[in-house]
């Protein structure tokens, strides 16, 4: 039976298509309308010259008008939007925990960044100056300045015939305002109806422009634009925390035995000269706790008060722009973008570790395991009232700024070119250069040496608040540095070749030139190996490429035209790939169009995956298999002890159920070019000049996937190559768990099973996809009379099959749709009104019911068995669908200015119930956001 949510949606869908079809509009049909609709313009995904009606691709177009409805702040939140945007891409608000900190991508049809392309007018974006996960050179999409868009198309459709590498899943168009004259300034700025530090982001932008490109013979203009988002910690939202997730997630409302100024910890030698302590673990706090702090005995300290629920970003994005006549038929043009961003990722203050704690890490410059012992406080140390060497469990709270982590980038993109006609051609060219400078930097690991300096020296001192001197020397500032730097060259024209007896043939040539250049590399400590605990990265690469295409328009019959199109793509000694395209369009009559395209797909390996150097990184809450049990069991015993063997059970389990360890790759020059079959079959029909109803059928077969072996799959096959998985000892810490154990239940539960230290990898071509499903794109307008206009629209995506490939098994896994984070039907309905100087509109946004499961090896969450297992009800293990109405309410009636609202999650809708561990849910609750735009 279908859950409520769904019926009512697919109710509300029915009852939509069944007004469109009983109502008819006026359509606007003076000759300026007439002429405007049959000019050619170059249309995402071709490079010949058409009407938006000749377009036999699925092509989504977002205008202007719509981007302002949605209320979106910046171009994140345009393609967040989308129905095929799976939200799985990289962003900046993961930034804390990414190698490319202070940059967001987009994902297509659950291909990643490495299948989705994104366009600026046209042209490639620059890559991040980081590469997504040390691997995928990705554009950062939060460079583009949002309130110059003049519209977004979007080609669900593979197009690296047209545009080369990347373009599998789909193509992004962020098309700017190219013509402006005059002054216009517009401000923005929301919070959360609920408390106003959630969701309160501002934004504003002015944009100057002179001169008429029809009148003058040339326009000139520039853009500046400012985002702030702003930030709160994860102590602000305790309070605003559901039930069911503090169940899942009971640390949140956990203190830390870390704390300041700390508490003795360890345990009596078995020779001690008191008998009656000799041998006993014990847990003291050290003088001065506030006695607001102290918990059973025990001085705690809550660190949720230091981390980010919500990290801040400031950026400054601009272009500058102009457009200057030749002679009637020719236009030089040029184009510079740019932007200056930085994120700051507040994290938790650093704290001691149990002496004799290992930390292991991976030296890449050596090729070596680097391994570090935490210090104890010595005998006689002035902090140490004990007559042998003890831990002090401290928060290192002297300067809680100081260990922030800044993303921060720059990037620019200039290009300049002519466009026009000569000699019978459209034609369009440019050379151009771009790049983008990262870096991340923070003080927050320790140094291998400062730090156990300062510890056992006495130079710290521990209680008080210290020099910036002494702090540095133990927590020295460290990060990685990146830049990806492309200069080009292209050419492209198109033109009518012949007269068939259905119309003329078409057809389009062109070439690139590209040279790519990238680096990403730690700082010296790190590669030092001074930094315990992190890896580093030093890889880089230069490469040359060449392209030409092809394309040809050929109306077969009157009815019927095919397109095809053939493009080579070579870098300079190294791997080549020759794509082709074939579209198929047949229009039976004026209100019916069939729709089909046969292709092929490519992803270059980037330069990280091809150049040289190495990474290294560490994986983080992974379950040991070897380990995990017993961890389990040692959590329970724990348990029952006191408020520290509390805390205490919390580690233990996450020492065998959530670990962490470091993994290291190598670049493969050999690595052949992802590559991907595509095939798409649509219908469009057109029953009322004014209605427009599409769907169509996509399936997508990627082949080649660059990466790494799963670490999940080695750790459950460990034992059949045992030599990938080398560990440690079982640990002094480990041992301490058991024998405290021990004294609670009586038990022996013990490791038999040290902890991972680490694995060496290197890219291969391994993996396969297959991606496959429905869009529906229903589209319409409605005169109203004096009432004035409606639009209603449709856009959905229906997803059927998403299946990797299982290396091991030889075989495809089981279809992900329908698993956590993977809903089979995404949809938005949207209705916007006019009349006179007021628009009024309203979204619905809905996204169907998924397993709680992540994957089907994800046992412990499975639906129904998982459940019986917890004895928890079947219920429990599904993720519910989720529904959110925003709306837009829009005044123009004072000359000049445009004021607008919008509500977003108008009726409150609380955020779907997760009965497992995970990041904060949505605890926005209504968001009002408003906005001012004045031109003169």
């Amino acid at each position: 039976m279908k859950t409520p949510q769904l019926t009512r949606s697919t109710v509300a869908i029915a009852l939509a298509l069944q007004a469109l079809a009983a109502q008819a509009a006026d359509a606007p049909t003076d000759a300026k309308d007439s002429k405007e609709k049959l000019d050619r313009i170059v249309v995402t995904g071709s490079n010949i010259k058409r009407t938006d009606a000749e377009s036999s691709q699925p092509l989504l177009t977002i205008s202007r008008d719509e981007i302002k409805a949605s209320g979106a702040l910046t171009v994140g939140d345009v393609l967040g939007n989308l129905t095929d945007n799976d939200g799985r891409a990289i962003s900046d608000l993961g930034g804390a925990n990414s190698w490319a900190s202070g940059a967001s991508g987009v994902s297509l049809r659950n291909l990643g960044t490495g299948g989705t392309l994104t366009l600026l007018n046209g042209r490639r974006l620059t890559s991040y100056g980081f590469a997504d996960g040390l691997q995928l050179n990705f554009s950062n999409i939060d460079a583009i300045p949002a309130n110059l868009i003049e519209r977004v198309e979007v080609l669900k459709d593979g197009a690296s015939a047209i545009y080369g590498s990347d373009a599998i899943g789909g193509v992004i168009n962020i098309i700017t305002t190219k013509d402006f004259r005059g002054v216009g300034l517009a401000v923005s700025a929301q919070q959360s109806l609920r408390r106003s530090f959630l969701a309160h982001d501002r934004s504003g932008s002015v944009t100057v422009g002179h001169g008429s490109l029809d009148d003058d013979g040339y326009n000139l203009y520039g853009h500046l634009e400012m985002y702030q988002r702003g930030s709160y910690k994860d102590a602000d939202v305790r309070p605003l925390l559901p039930g069911w997730y503090v169940e899942q997630n009971p640390a949140r409302l956990q203190l830390s035995s870390g704390s300041f100024p700390g508490n003795y910890t360890g345990r009596y030698p078995a020779n001690y000269k008191d008998p009656a302590l000799a041998g006993k673990s014990f847990t003291t706090p050290a003088p001065r706790c506030a006695p607001e702090n102290l918990v059973g005995g025990v001085c705690l300290y809550d660190y949720w008060k230091d981390s980010d629920a919500r990290p801040a970003a400031d950026r400054l994005t601009g272009m500058l722009g102009g457009r200057y006549k030749l002679s009637n038929d020719l236009t030089a043009f040029t184009e510079l973008q740019f932007a200056d961003i930085q994120a700051k990722y507040y994290t938790n203050v650093p704290r001691s570790q149990a002496a004799g704690t290992t930390s292991t890490w991976y030296d890449s410059l050596k090729g070596e395991l680097q391994s570090f012992s935490h210090p104890a406080l010595p005998v006689g140390h002035p902090q140490n009232p004990y007559d042998f060497p003890v831990t002090l469990a401290y928060r290192y709270v002297d300067n809680p700024d100081m260990f922030k982590n800044v993303g921060a980038s720059f990037d620019h993109r200039l290009v300049v070119g002519v466009e026009g006609t000569l000699g019978g051609w459209d034609i369009d060219t440019a050379v151009g250069d771009m790049g983008s400078r990262a870096t991340q930097r923070q003080h927050l690991y320790l140094d291998r040496y400062g730090y156990t300096d300062a510890v056992t020296s006495g130079q710290y001192k521990f209680g008080q608040v210290n020099s910036a001197e002494v702090l540095n020397k133990m927590f020295p500032e460290m990060g990685s540095t990146g830049h990806y730097r492309q200069q080009f060259a292209d050419f492209k024209g198109s033109r009518e070749i012949y007269q068939l007896p259905a119309g003329p043939l078409m057809m389009a040539v062109g070439a690139e030139l590209r040279h790519e250049d990238f680096f990403h590399r730690s700082m010296d400590n790190i590669l030092q190996a001074r930094i315990v605990g992190f890896s580093g990265v030093n890889i880089g690469g230069k490469r040359n490429t060449a392209a030409v295409f092809t394309e040809f328009a050929a109306p077969i019959t009157k009815q019927l035209e095919a397109t095809l199109a053939l493009r080579g793509d070579k870098v300079f000694d190294g791997f080549g790939a020759i794509t082709p395209k074939l579209q198929l369009a047949y229009r039976p009559t004026k209100a019916l169009l069939l729709r089909g395209t046969l292709t092929q797909g490519f992803r270059a390996p980037s330069l990280p995956e091809t150049g040289n150097g190495g990474a290294s990184w560490f994986n983080n809450s992974l379950n040991d298999p070897k380990r995990c049990e017993t961890a389990r069991a040692l959590r329970d015993a724990l348990k029952t002890g006191n408020a520290a063997d509390q805390i205490e059970a919390n580690l233990a389990f996450n020492s065998g159920c959530s670990v962490s360890f470091p993994s290291s790759v190598t670049p493969n020059p050999d690595l052949k070019p992802e590559r991907s079959n595509n095939a798409s079959v649509g219908i469009v029909v057109q029953a009322l000049d004014n209605v427009s109803v599409s769907i169509d059928y996509y399936n997508i077969k990627r082949r080649d996937e660059i990466g790494t072996p799963d670490i999940t799959q080695i750790l459950q096959n460990e034992d059949q190559n045992p030599s990938l998985v080398p560990r440690d000892a079982v640990s002094v810490q480990d041992q301490l768990w058991s024998q405290r154990a021990k004294e609670l239940t009586g038990q022996t539960i013990a490791f038999q099973s040290g902890s991972i230290r680490t694995m060496r990898l290197q890219y291969r071509n391994l993996y396969r996809t297959r991606v496959s499903g429905f869009d529906i794109d229903l589209r319409s307008r409605w005169g109203l009379g004096e009432w004035g206009k409606l639009d209603l629209n449709l856009e959905a995506n229906i997803q059927s099959k998403l299946l990797y490939w299982d290396t091991d098994a030889q075989a495809w896994r089981v279809n992900r749709i329908g698993y956590n984070g993977v809903p089979r039907e995404r949809a938005v309905l949207k209705a916007n009104w006019s009349r006179g100087d007021w628009k009024l509109g309203s979204r619905v946004n809905y996204s169907s019911s998924t397993k709680l499961a992540w994957d089907e090896w994800d046992d412990g969450y499975y639906q129904s068995q998982g459940c019986a297992d917890r004895g928890e009800p079947e219920s429990h293990c599904r993720v519910s669908s989720w529904t959110s109405t925003d709306m837009w309410l829009q005044y123009s009636g004072i000359k000049g200015w445009t004021l607008s609202a919008n509500l977003f999650n108008a009726f409150n809708e609380q955020p779907a119930v997760f009965r497992r561990p995970a990041g904060l849910p949505n605890l926005n609750g209504r968001v009002l956001k408003l906005s001012a735009e004045v031109k003169f």
